[in-house]
Order: C-alpha cells, then sequence, then structure tokens
C-alpha cells in the first residue's frame, strides 16, 4: 500500500483509542497519539530510502526487517518511547502513573500503527515478509492494488471528520471511518475470491493461477493462468454488462508493453481490454523462440526469479545482430516496459553469449559502464 494510505490509517487508530476519563489528559495527548499513530504507521517504508540505487536492493530489502510480526514489539517499544519525549505538563510528572499511563498508550499506538502496515501490505499482490528473520517467505492476499483511491478516500474522510468537523465526537469519527475501511478491504477479499472463480472456469487446466487487483476500480481483475508453455492473461470487470467494443487482437498486449506513449493514453488503451467475465479475450504471453527460452532461464536464475510469479519472454533482434530480451512478472501486465520498475532485460552478443543484464527502468541509478541495464557481465 502506498506510504500516505498507511499514515492515514495509523492516525485513526490513535485517534480511535478509548479515552481515559480525565479531559485534560485526553487533550494533550490526543494529538500526539494521532501523529505518532501517522508517524509509526509510515515509518516501516524507510527501508525504501536506499532502494533507488539498486532493484536488487529493493527486491531482497524492502518490506522484510521493518515490516516483521516479529520484530514488531521491539520496533513499537522504541518508537513509543521516543513519541514520549517532552510529554506535556498535564500528562503528569516524570515517574508518575499518569506519566507511565501515557507513554503505555503511545507504545500501544505504534504497536497499531505498524500492525496496520504490515497487514495492509499483506492484502496486496506485492506482499510483504512478517516473519523476518524466522523466514523469507513472502505473504501475498492480492486484494488491493498498490494505490487504492477508494481506500485513501474512505480514511482521508474520516480523518477530515475527526479533525475537522465532529471534533466533540472525533473518537466515534475515527472508529466508524477504520470500521468502514475494513468493511471495504473485506470487500474486495470477496472481489478476489469471486475472480479467482472466474479464472478457474476460464483456464481449468492451469497448473497455477492467480487473480491480481487493478487500477482504479475494486471490480477490475487480471486472471493469471500458468499452462505449460504459456501464461494466459484476462482482463475482467465485474461491472461491465457488454463490451466495450470488439475483441482486442491477440497482439494488443505485446503492442501494448512495447508502445513508448505516455502514461494516460496507455491508461486510455489499457481500458479497452477489459471484459465482461462472461465474454472473455484471452491473451497469451509465450516466449518466441530460444532466446527467449534462454532468457527466461537466465532471468529466473537472477534476482529476477527472487519475486516474480508468471514470469514471461520477449526476444527482439537488434540492428547489428544482438538480441535483446525483456522478462517480466505477467502480475505487471497492466503496465507498458517503460513504467514496469522490474522490467527485466538480457542482451546477448553476436556469438550468443549474454553481454550485460539488468532492470533498465529510470527508477534505478546505473552504474558506469552499465549501457542502461544496471549491470555489465
Amino acid at each position: 500500500m502506498d506510504t500516505l494510505t498507511h499514515g492515514l490509517a495509523g492516525a485513526l487508530i490513535g485517534r480511535a483509542l478509548p479515552g481515559t476519563g480525565d479531559a485534560e489528559f485526553d487533550a494533550r495527548l490526543g494529538r500526539r497519539e494521532a501523529l505518532a499513530g501517522f508517524l509509526t504507521a509510515m515509518l516501516p517504508d524507510a527501508d525504501a530510502l536506499p532502494n533507488p540505487l539498486s532493484a536488487e536492493f529493493y527486491i531482497d530489502h524492502h518490506r522484510t526487517l521493518t515490516h516483521s510480526f516479529v520484530l514488531l514489539p521491539l520496533f513499537a517499544v522504541a518508537l513509543g518511547l521516543l513519541a514520549s519525549l517532552r510529554l506535556p505538563v498535564a500528562t503528569g510528572e516524570a515517574g508518575t502513573a499518569a506519566r507511565r499511563r501515557a507513554q503505555g498508550r503511545l507504545v500501544l499506538v505504534s504497536a497499531l500503527g505498524l500492525a496496520s502496515h504490515i497487514l495492509l501490505d499483506w492484502v496486496t499482490s506485492w506482499g510483504t515478509h512478517f516473519l523476518v528473520p524466522l523466514s523469507d517467505r513472502a505473504f501475498a492476499l492480492d486484494w488491493l492494488f498498490i494505490v487504492d483511491l477508494f481506500l485513501s478516500g474512505i480514511l482521508l474522510a474520516g480523518l477530515g471528520g475527526a479533525f475537522l468537523l465532529l471534533r466533540d465526537r472525533s473518537r466515534a469519527v475515527a472508529r466508524v471511518s477504520l470500521a468502514a475501511a475494513s468493511l471495504y478491504v473485506g470487500f474486495c477479499g470477496l472481489m478476489h475470491g469471486r475472480a479467482l472463480d472466474v479464472g478457474e472456469r476460464l483456464a481449468p487446466q492451469a497448473a497455477v493461477r492467480a487473480a491480481i487487483p487493478q487500477p482504479f476500480f475494486p471490480t477490475r481483475w487480471l486472471l493469471l493462468s500458468e499452462t505449460g508453455p504459456h501464461v494466459r492473461a484476462d482482463f475482467v470487470d465485474f461491472l461491465a454488462r457488454t463490451p466495450a467494443g470488439p475483441a482486442p487482437p491477440r497482439e494488443a498486449l505485446t503492442e501494448f508493453h512495447a508502445s513508448r506513449e505516455s502514461l494516460f493514453p496507455l491508461l486510455r488503451r489499457l481500458g479497452t481490454f477489459y471484459r465482461p467475465p462472461g465474454e472473455p479475450a484471452p491473451f497469451f504471453l509465450d516466449g518466441n523462440g530460444v532466446f527467449a527460452e534462454r532468457g527466461l532461464a537466465d532471468a529466473e536464475a537472477s534476482v529476477f526469479g527472487r519475486f516474480a510469479r508468471f514470469p514471461v519472454a520477449r526476444a527482439e533482434e537488434e540492428r547489428d545482430g544482438s538480441v535483446l530480451v525483456t522478462v517480466r512478472d505477467a502480475r505487471f501486465a497492466h503496465l507498458a516496459d517503460g513504467l514496469d520498475p522490474f522490467a527485466y532485460v538480457l542482451r546477448y552478443g553476436l556469438d550468443g553469449r549474454l553481454a550485460a543484464s539488468g532492470f533498465p527502468s529510470p527508477r534505478w541509478l546505473k552504474p558506469p559502464g552499465s549501457h542502461g541495464l544496471g549491470l555489465t557481465r
């Protein structure tokens, strides 16, 4: 989930805690609890700060130590005590029961903020490693897209109501907003189950399948089914009763991926791919020759293979006779190559040897001599 949405959820959690019965104490501590919730719920994403240096670092380290339920108690105590520095006098003098109660509440807010971050990352298709350091297994429910405007809107409305419109009933407003957000996440989970059922009906022989949430609408899903040598991709929209137009040709997705258009024209073209569940227009993502197969094998043996769930490859011969192989995770089929930060490119020379490989996205810094791919070999 995006970092700001995490912060909104954390702020509401801090405000939703029951009052102590001491009006002055609650008034002095209330804003600090909301601020502590806001900051601690965003803090786990601090592990992304060095990530633009390297896609490899991002894949190996993002959503690991700072997103762990195992380490959460340690982080919660440290952050709660940090938030307790220079508490207002109304919360009691140092060492008193009132001051200890204030510190305890801030530790609790920190723990809940961190837990909400882990849970909201769990429901995305990237997932999170919440058992580090005991296990490096990634967990993903595939319920929500990484940026969900509906969820963010619910939380933002709740925060505005709690602190601007209904401040005298702010705790109740915060709880209602969190309940509404939870119901929305549950609704997306139900939609995910429905999408998986459709995927099973469309590709009953698939060995591996997934339903990946799509941007902007919780009713839109990308159904992926791996059967033998290819991955089948179906874009479905549960609100679509009739097709918006004729089914796109089989090569339309390949052309979409290779397009160099800007974001908004691509989004308009992407919208034409979504079909009613009963009238699918599948795309089949296959390799196109020996070099594609070889590039796929080399990519899966690299850092790319540590995160990809549905790897697919496409080979293109360059003017000088060398070959570029682009390997992608089909979970990101809604992105063109130039927008996918995890598109992995391998260059094979005229002698057939691997000359260079890496992630060419401008999101990552490239070392000297990398030929724009990020790595040299």
